[in-house]
């Protein structure tokens, strides 16, 4: 049976007028496919000339190409009609990975019927390789390229169930992490390296295989501006301090993204800290009652805005954005962005206060939020860091 997935990216490259797309991200090879494309890091990124690539065809067979290194997840992981690999670097025979990479895209082509045909293909500009382009205009010139990547960013916006429950599992690794900071956060005299370390083991044990992890850990007054990503640096906590947490981490293929702000050291806040921390969490509050359907994104940015001023404070940056196969999608949550609210959207919710240049602290507050029929679902499970 075809995935939902597939079938959403196939109605919109219909929409969009395309024939075929030749899809190249890291996202969109992962929501078309089912395959969880590797973050391009490391020695085998290194090996490989290229990376993976989907040839989805809009009525007709589709195809997922991968280095042989990822063959047997995709395997077992994509829904695609056909699956092809090409070769990366071999021990003990010279390999030329260019060579073999163009080849089996060539290959996949032929094989959808495009050699000497005039069909439309979408195309990724931002991330499709060079070695492509030069092998449509050489071996396929009649097609016709136009971007896909509004059409995808359609495909993608509404999660299907699928998705909506992976994305369930990694706001849960995500509360892990956060619950892991402020048990650390009872404490001063601790590091940052060293409570980063225990955070992202805590995230790795539940999962049961190491994730990707990205973002920052702050404390002091690292907390007080905007620098992302700005720590963990070599930095040992003290009473009082602020630590302020941002982190985003990759499990099987979708996202979490969440933040917190503790007081280390079991202290009452100042009054100043009370102040900011409770800024970001009404402003984050706000913004997530917002998100229901019929609203626009807007709207979660100016409930924000209003949760601010009654503080004092402005806005500082973005209100948030959504969430899925990469850990920042549209629509964003800021004053430009009209895009209604639909149920089955899932968003990062992240607005932050900062005492600035020359202070000592800074909050920001971010849960994941999935849109219903009856509004906004808090999926994140953790409690602020901040009474």
């Amino acid at each position: 049976m075809k995935s939902q997935q597939l079938q959403r990216a196939q109605n919109e490259i219909i929409a969009a007028n395309c024939d075929f797309a030749l899809l190249s991200s890291l996202s969109n090879v992962t929501y078309a496919s089912g395959y969880e494309v590797p973050v391009n890091v490391g020695a085998l990124a290194e090996m490989s000339f290229g990376t993976a690539v989907a040839l989805i065809g809009a009525r007709d067979e589709s195809y997922l190409i991968t280095p042989n290194s990822g063959a047997g997840k995709a395997r077992e992981q994509s829904w695609l009609d056909a699956r092809l690999q090409f070769e990366t670097f071999d021990s003990f025979d010279d390999i030329d990975s260019r060579a073999s990479f163009t080849e089996v895209v060539r290959a996949s082509m032929r094989a959808a019927g495009l050699e000497n045909s005039s069909a439309t293909i979408g195309v990724e500009g931002r991330t499709m390789p060079h070695a492509i382009s030069e092998l449509l205009t050489r071996d396929f010139p009649n097609l016709k390229l136009v971007e896909i990547d509004g059409a995808m960013q359609k495909a993608r916006s509404i999660k299907t169930p699928r998705e909506i429950e992976l994305l369930r599992n990694a706001a849960h690794i995500g509360d892990i992490g956060h619950r892991t900071l402020a048990n650390l956060c009872r404490e001063s005299g601790k590091d940052e390296f060293e409570m980063w370390s225990e955070i992202t083991s805590a995230m790795n044990r539940a999962v049961g295989t190491e994730i990707v992890v990205t973002g920052e850990l702050v404390t002091g007054p690292r907390s007080s501006v905007v620098l992302y990503p700005n720590g963990p640096k070599n930095r040992v906590t003290q009473s009082g301090d602020a630590a302020l947490m941002d982190i985003s981490g990759r499990v099987n293929g979708y996202w979490f993204d969440v933040s917190n702000t503790h007081i280390v050291g079991r202290v009452l806040p100042t009054a100043t800290q009370k102040r900011f921390a409770k800024a970001s969490q009404d402003a984050c509050e706000g913004a997530m009652s917002a998100l229901k359907p019929g609203a626009r994104a807007s709207d979660a940015a100016e409930a924000a805005r209003v949760a601010f001023e009654k503080h004092g404070l402005s806005v500082a940056h973005y209100s948030g954005h959504q969430i899925g196969v990469a850990v920042n999608e549209l629509p964003r949550l800021v004053p430009y962005d009209h895009t209604e609210i639909e149920v089955g959207m899932v968003f990062s919710v992240e607005p932050g206060a900062y005492e600035g240049e020359g202070g000592s602290f800074g909050a920001r507050s971010e849960k994941m939020v999935l849109v219903t029929e009856t509004g906004p679902e808090i999926i994140s499970d953790f409690d602020w860091g901040i009474a």
